[in-house]
Order: C-alpha cells, then structure tokens, then sequence
C-alpha cells in the first residue's frame, strides 16, 4: 500500500496539472490579412482563417469565407480582426422618403454611445438666447423616430475586443498581449436616417391653460441649423422600438425656473399708548 500511495499521488497531479495547463478551447475564425478599411469590398486574399480560442469570439463570428466575399465592411479593421457578421454590408440603407445625416455628439448628449443601428431616437433642441432684453436658454423635445444608421465604431460603448492577439503570451499586467485596449473616444459621429416629409413640432400648454401651438419643420434642416449655431446644440434620447407613447413637451425657458421667496412683510409698531390708554389684547379662546 505504501508503494501505491506515491504512484496515485502522481497520478492526481499529473491529472491536476494536465487540466489547468491544457490549451483553452478555439475555434476557427475568418480574421483580416491585413489593415481593411470601412466600405472595403472584401476579396478573398482578405481573408485567413485562423484558431481563435473560444472565449475571445462573439456569437457572430464568421467561419465561411464564402459567407464574407464580396461583401462591403461597416468598419475599419485591422490586421488580425475578427470578422463578424455584423462588420459586414453597406453602411447604410435608405427609403425613398428618408435622407442621411450625420450628427456630431458627445457621452452627454449621445446617451453615452449606447446606439445601435437600427434604434430609434428623438431629438431634444437646445438655444441659447442672448441680447441687452433678455438671456438665457430654451430647450424642447422636437422630433421622433429617427433611425440610427451609423454609429462611429470609436464612439460606440460596445467596443469591438475580438482581436486576435499577436502573441498569446501573458502580460505583466496577468491578461494576453496582443489585446486591443485602447479607450472609447468620448465624441463621435452618428449617422440618422431623416424623413423628407414636413414633421411637426408640437408645443402643448394644454397644462397651463394656454393654446397650444404648432409648426412644421423639415428635420434635415433643423438638425442643420442646430449644428452650425453657436451655442445650440442636439440631444439625442432612446425611443423604444414599437409603441411609444406621448408625452407633453411645452419646451422649457430656463430663466423660469428661477424662483425666489417674496420678501417678508414688516408688522406696523403700534406706537406708545398715551396715559390713561391701554393696547386692547388677544386672548386665544
């Protein structure tokens, strides 16, 4: 038995040690052969396929290199990306009645990058108003239901980490070399497709009593102007898909807002009594 003892724990070690050393599952993947460009048309010495381990491939990543030639890129890659079926196809698709616009915006008004194509959003208009009368700014909620086209993939808040690493070797940091750690930009371009048709901004005062009021604008032209005025700005906000409700947007004066307490009434004294006068009092019943 004491001859077994030494063969068994060899035995649990060597089955321990085979278990963690063990290469991690990979699958094969279709990754750059070199640095592509977005709108590049995929031919297929674009193209290797590599093993790639398992945990570093999103659900779409393409095998097939039929599956990706002569399709158009939505993004840059690199030399070594993965290719997902996501990257592939023109970056945008148009109605007969919508246009393409791009619209600059930051994590504060680009709800912090989290778009995807095909959302829809609104658009909130912000104008400062400046003069010897009167200062201060105006915001109103103004048009819905524009479709996200394009987001600027250095923008986007769902980076793309499915790069492959050039040397699978570990860092001194405990994590792979080769890994693409650079940050998301805080500003980028998001591209919206806009109808032509005249949309309605609609300002309700139905709250406060007043007649509510309407106008019609063509949104290209507002996004247009609100891009190029000094100090205005656009604000986009998420819409759910299907069934969005209404809701009531008079739009807000800022300087409103301003509120201070009226100032408090000074009691008359009621002066001395003269002799033989008395200050008739109150008793509380």
């Amino acid at each position: 038995m004491k001859k077994l003892f030494p063969i068994l724990m060899a035995a649990v070690l060597f089955l321990v040690a085979f278990v963690i050393l063990r290469p991690a599952p990979s699958r094969m993947a279709a990754v750059a052969a070199y640095d592509l460009k977005a709108g590049h048309v995929i031919v297929e010495q674009d193209i290797e396929l590599k093993p790639v381990p398992a945990e570093l491939l999103a659900d779409d990543a393409v095998s097939d290199k039929a599956l990706i030639i002569g399709q158009p890129l939505r993004i840059d890659r690199g030399k070594g990306d993965v290719i997902r079926a996501s990257h592939l196809g023109n970056l945008v698709t148009l109605q007969p009645n919508e246009r393409a616009i791009s619209v600059r915006i930051t994590d504060a008004n680009g709800v912090s990058g989290l778009l995807t194509p095909g959302q829809l959003v609104g658009v909130i208009a912000t104008i400062p108003q400046e003069n010897s009368d009167i200062s201060g700014t105006f915001s109103k909620a103004t048009i819905e239901g524009l479709r996200v086209l394009y987001i600027d993939p250095r923008f986007a808040a769902s980076q793309d980490a499915n790069v492959v690493p050039s040397e699978a070797t570990p860092s001194g940091m405990g994590g792979l070399s080769g890994l693409n750690t650079n940050e998301r930009a805080r500003e980028g371009s998001v591209i919206l497709a806009v109808p032509t048709d005249l949309q309605t901004v609609f300002y309700d005062f139905s709250s406060s009593g007043a007649v509510s009021e309407s106008r019609s604008v063509n949104a290209l032209e507002l996004l247009a102007a609100l891009s190029y005025t000094d100090g205005a700005s656009v604000t986009l906000y998420l819409m759910p898909q299907e069934g969005a409700g209404a809701f009531t947007s008079p739009g807000l004066w800022l300087p409103d807002l301003i509120k201070t307490p009226l100032p408090t009434a000074t009691p008359t004294p009621l002066g001395t009594p003269a002799p033989g006068m008395s200050i008739p009092s109150t008793s509380t019943p």
